[in-house]
């Protein structure tokens, strides 16, 4: 059964409210400015304060690196030195032009416009760069770059002058000393516009027209298009189709697969509409508990990639679920259709792949949630959303027991969450237990970027975590942020590193465009990853 009446609080409230006893204010801002000291030089500097050399010549406009004491150092840059806009209500071309310091002929040449007509959503390149230089847009790391274009991250962190794997929005990266750099092919697909393709690849749409010389921006199915070698767009390496399950009854969606029941509908049809939660916690566990050991089985036969996480136990903690969609917002897509994009539903497909990538490298892992009716899913085209569906159950065989509606999950039963950590730590070695929640919230206060949690409330700071935070940044990519907050998620939580992750933030519409797409849910899913896979080797050495 299904209902259009919805829980008015939880379309009011913001849903990190239900996983916070009280906020505190940000204490990880970090340096904007420097006056420079007698004895320092440039170098030290760029060290003192992570920031690249060149980069930090770049933004103070330094020909040299002869610096004066009492010099103020820009260290971090602005938003007007970003080199992408996202269209926001009330935008105009001059407005965007006046606040980047760039005109309004540049930004139609380089993003084929035509007139002044533009568009809520709308991605703007800002500036162009030869193929030899990659400009860094937020969300992206050093070692994703590095992959990308075949060059190792020492390589690229030699070119650049860097000291660490720290990068930032709007900052140039040198790719090689020649002016010609590395390409791709990307084979059109049904569906396809030059515009999408351009913005997944990271290029305007001038830069596509010119390297394939192209008169039109027609294309069909099928034509070759040569682009900038975006590796996150691979969906790495697994074969995600090896790992759906046969033994239960499948149901083949652009939005699925399904296995046992399929939502009712499509796609989400609404902001309030959901579909109830079956009567029994108890018969959902049963069913939801059969669907995840037949995948666990089916990750077995996968092997492992690596050793560097054995001995580990993480434990991913999908946000909200059950009767807790977090939270729910309206866009458009391509078409200008309207479409709805539910928090819940998504970061549970994240969470599932870094699941499986966890266990390709040698990590014990537990969900605190499981699914009666689907696992890891596509959605083609990315309009095709998930549905708000009140099913998903807690992974505890005693916590269903009792077969009570508040045994669903919901926004205030968040200790049953650490209960399921604590157990799956019963029997872990110290040192090696990690807990991350993942989340893509809706807070406009917040940055455009991921932002990590550790705890910070009443009962002090957990400062572990704090460092822990701090050292998942660079995987996470340029313009990742740390802030302590008091997280009921964390409180009490027996991991020895635990942190909450906001992967996006759907206050901006390119995070919800990007959470639609299966592949750039596969590189968050990486990101996390990466980040533990780097935790875990500093931790070794």
């Amino acid at each position: 059964m299904f209902r259009l009446v919805y829980f008015l609080a939880v379309i009011l409230l913001c849903p990190s409210t239900l996983y916070a006893a009280k906020s505190s204010p940000p204490r990880d801002m970090e340096p904007l400015e420097y006056t420079v000291r007698s004895g320092d030089t440039l170098s030290e500097i760029a060290i003192r304060f992570d920031v690249g050399l060149r980069f930090l010549k770049r933004l103070n406009n330094l020909k040299s690196d002869t610096i004066q004491p009492g010099q103020k150092l820009r260290l971090r840059p602005t938003s007007q030195e970003e080199a992408v806009h996202v269209i926001q209500a009330g935008d105009t071309l001059s407005s965007i032009a006046l606040h980047y310091r760039v005109t309004v002929n540049d930004i139609r040449r380089i993003n084929g416009i035509k007139g002044d007509r533009i568009y809520i959503g709308q991605k703007l390149r800002l500036r162009e760069a030869n193929s030899a230089v990659h400009i860094v847009e937020r969300g992206d790391a050093l070692w994703e770059i590095s992959r990308a274009y075949g060059i190792s991250v020492n390589q690229l962190k030699e070119l650049n002058g860097l000291s660490s794997d720290r990068i930032y929005p709007g900052q140039e990266l040198k790719l090689s000393d020649t002016p010609s750099g590395r390409q791709a092919t990307y084979t059109v697909q049904a569906g396809d516009s030059l515009g999408q393709i351009a913005r997944l690849h990271q290029m305007s749409l001038a830069e596509i027209i010119r390297i394939n010389e192209l008169k039109k921006t027609i294309i069909h199915p099928g034509d070759l298009l040569k682009v900038r070698p975006m590796r996150w767009l691979e969906l790495s390496e697994i074969n995600w189709a090896a790992l759906q399950v046969n033994h239960a009854p499948k149901i083949n969606l652009g939005n699925g697969p399904y296995y046992y029941s399929r939502p009712r509908t499509a796609d989400q049809l609404s902001k309030t509409y959901y579909e109830d939660h079956p009567r029994s916690p108890r018969e959902t566990y049963r069913q939801a508990s059969l669907l995840w050991q037949d995948f666990e089985r089916k990750v077995d036969t996968m092997g492992q990639v690596s050793n560097q996480l054995d001995g580990w136990h993480i434990v991913i903690d999908p946000g909200h679920g059950g009767l807790d969609p977090g939270a729910l917002v309206s866009t458009v897509d391509g078409n200008g259709n309207r479409i709805y994009v539910v928090e819940d539903e998504y970061v549970f497909d994240i969470a599932m792949r870094i699941y499986v990538l966890l266990r390709l490298h040698g990590a014990q892992a537990t969900l605190t949630l499981i699914s009666p009716n689907h696992l890891i899913r596509q959605n083609l085209p990315p309009s095709m959303t998930f549905v708000n569906e009140k099913n998903e159950v807690y992974n505890s065989e005693s916590h269903n027991r009792s077969n009570r509606r508040s045994d669903w999950p919901r926004g205030r039963n968040l200790k049953t969450r650490v209960t399921i950590a604590q157990k799956a730590f019963k029997n872990t070695s110290r040192g090696k237990r990690v807990f991350v929640s993942i989340h893509a919230d809706i807070d406009p206060k917040s940055p455009e970027a991921p932002l990590v949690l550790y705890y910070e409330g009443r009962m002090g700071i957990d400062r572990t975590s704090r460092q822990f935070a701090r050292e998942l940044l660079p995987a996470l990519g340029a313009g990742a942020r740390v802030r302590g907050q008091g997280l009921g998620v964390l409180r009490n939580n027996p991991a020895d590193f635990k942190v909450l992750i906001e992967l996006r933030n759907m206050a901006y519409r390119d995070h919800i465009w990007a959470l639609r797409f299966e592949d750039l849910r596969q590189r968050d899913a990486e990101k996390v990853l990466r980040g533990l896979l780097d935790f875990a080797k500093r931790g070794k050495s």
